[in-house]
């Protein structure tokens, strides 16, 4: 089980389970796939709308999908709560 936590500007913890495996797209590592799930997917309209996303988590078998902002931290943990990857943009 993975549980992906986020951590806001404001310092508010989110956790939302991704249940036995999820799909992670980097803008930096897979340009078309980024904008494939922003502008077809996710229906965002213009550049600007995913100018502070730098990634998306899918999970559900591709029906739930997290934007993943700039201004946050984020954290891929296991169901014994410790991390299994820090996804926070570098």
């Amino acid at each position: 089980m993975y549980t992906l936590r986020r951590i806001n500007s404001d310092k508010l913890e989110i956790n939302t389970n991704l249940n036995e495996n999820y799909v992670l797209v980097l803008e930096e590592k897979n340009k078309k796939e980024f904008s494939n799930i922003g502008t077809k997917i996710l229906k965002f309209e213009t550049p600007e709308e995913l100018k502070d996303i730098y990634g998306f988590v899918s999970f559900n078998e591709g029906q739930s999908i997290i934007p993943l902002y700039k201004k946050s931290q984020y954290y891929i943990m296991q169901s014994d709560g410790k991390t299994f990857d820090n996804i926070t943009l570098k």
